[in-house]
């Protein structure tokens, strides 16, 4: 049994709609005692990692289901508790009565992420990699997936690692020489560890700028399509997909509410967001959908900024790409801006690569490699970088060597909790609310 005693917890952990195989997980100090009371058996006759067949029982004695039975006694499992699981049909009325029989033996359902946050506490999990782990369980493309997959195989503790070791190797020897301060230190001792600190500061603001490729790989880029009345939006945002998503039609404000369609380039998820035309006389339904479709807009990465040939450019914002539609009827297309054509196909593939590559990473061959995935990574990063560029700083402009130290530890703490050392709970709260309740 496991040491860490508290409530046993249950939850269906597998997905929910028809399925051939169903999980229910058990985890706590009564769990393979509940789990051998609904099956009939005796915790002994429940040997560890092995699977065993065995017909589930309400406590009635009401047959619910035939399946298996796994168990994993702490410490050596996922959570460090004692767990269990019933491996029974799939769907989710038979899950429900599973489940249902194992709350009534003694358990209570689990909180979103409880499992996992368990893990975490029992010092099975790092935060960091229960961060990866979410993303893992997030990605919406291959891309994205490899990317989680990689942070969730240390790629990200390495980096951090590497950039923690360098930093305390130079903060030693800074301690050193502020402890025997009648040694000087030497100009091209202090221009090697200053050096060390910066090259240190690099890395971390790299991480912390790798944020924007590492949330647009897994959450996918929001792209949305804008422009005056009959400019060709709907009919722009069918050619990029390849079908008929967008109703188009000549009649002006034919798109009342925004239309999103999911697609996926280059293993970069992509949303395409066809909004409503511009016009001045709008009014009622259609002025309401034009003011949706505006709020819609402000909320996404990207915005292609739509006009028709001939027509001037409009000044574009630093997220919007200039787009040009039906140049296949003659007019010309202003530098900067990419020409398109719905019905000819012309553009569309320059297109789709200038909308990638705002995901900062579709020509990395280095995809794969420590990317942060989140907010607190990446200002943790940020925060790192920071500080360690002011203790390279102070040795440059020749200040007492106890502010490099400061500065040095204070970089020191930022790696720490980039790495998930020290999450206050506030943030372990954020983060398991986002989990589903199995897992």
């Amino acid at each position: 049994m496991a040491a860490g005693g508290g409530d046993t917890i249950a939850a269906i952990a597998t997905a929910s709609g028809p399925a051939g195989v169903g999980i229910v997980r058990v985890s706590g100090p009564a769990a393979i005692a509940i789990v051998g009371r609904l099956t009939g058996r005796a915790p002994t006759a429940l040997p560890d990692r092995v699977l065993v067949r065995a017909v589930v029982r309400g406590l009635d004695g009401a047959r619910l289901d035939d399946g298996l039975v796994a168990v994993m006694r702490g410490p050596h499992s996922f959570t460090g508790d004692d767990v269990a699981e019933l491996q029974v049909h799939g769907g989710p009325v038979n899950l429900g009565q599973v489940l249902a029989a194992v709350v009534a033996a003694g358990a209570r359902i689990a909180e979103p992420g409880e499992m996992t946050r368990r893990a975490v506490q029992a010092g099975k999990l790092s935060v960091s990699a229960a961060e990866a782990m979410l993303a893992v369980v997030e990605a919406r493309s291959e891309r994205g997936w490899a990317l989680a997959q990689a942070h969730l195989g240390g790629a990200l503790a390495e980096a951090v690692a590497r950039t923690r070791r360098r930093v305390v190797d130079a903060l030693a020897e800074l301690e050193a020489h502020i402890d025997f301060p009648e040694d000087d230190l030497p100009a091209l001792a202090a221009a090697r560890l200053r050096g060390e600190l910066e090259a240190a500061a690099a890395a971390a603001a790299a991480l912390a700028a790798s944020f924007g490729a590492g949330r647009a790989a897994i959450e996918g880029l929001r792209v949305a399509i804008v422009g005056v009345v009959n400019v060709g939006k709907s009919a722009l945002l069918n050619a990029l997909v390849g079908r008929e998503r967008a109703l188009v039609s000549a009649e002006p404000g034919t798109t009342r509410d925004y239309v999103e369609v999911p697609v996926v380039w280059d293993g970069v998820a992509v949303t395409l967001i066809d909004t409503a035309g511009w016009r001045g006389e709008a009014e009622g339904l259609e002025a309401r959908g034009i003011a949706l479709g505006r709020a819609r807009a402000d909320e996404c990465d990207v915005v292609l900024e739509v006009i028709a040939a001939g027509e001037p450019p409009r000044a574009l914002g630093t997220q919007a790409i200039g787009v040009v539609s039906k140049v296949d009827l003659g007019g010309s297309v202003p530098d900067g801006w990419i020409g398109t054509s719905a019905v000819a196909g012309t553009g569309l593939a320059a297109l789709r690569a200038a909308i990638v590559a705002r995901a900062a990473w579709a020509d990395d061959s280095e995809a794969g490699s420590a990317v942060v995935l989140t907010a607190r990574q990446r200002d943790a990063a940020s925060r790192a970088g920071q500080a360690l560029a002011a203790a390279a700083a102070v040795l440059a402009d020749g200040r007492p060597l106890e502010l490099a130290a400061v500065e040095a530890r204070a970089g020191l703490g930022a790696l720490a909790a980039l790495a998930g050392e020290g999450v206050g709970e506030d943030v372990l709260d954020a983060l398991f609310a986002r989990f589903c309740i199995g897992k």
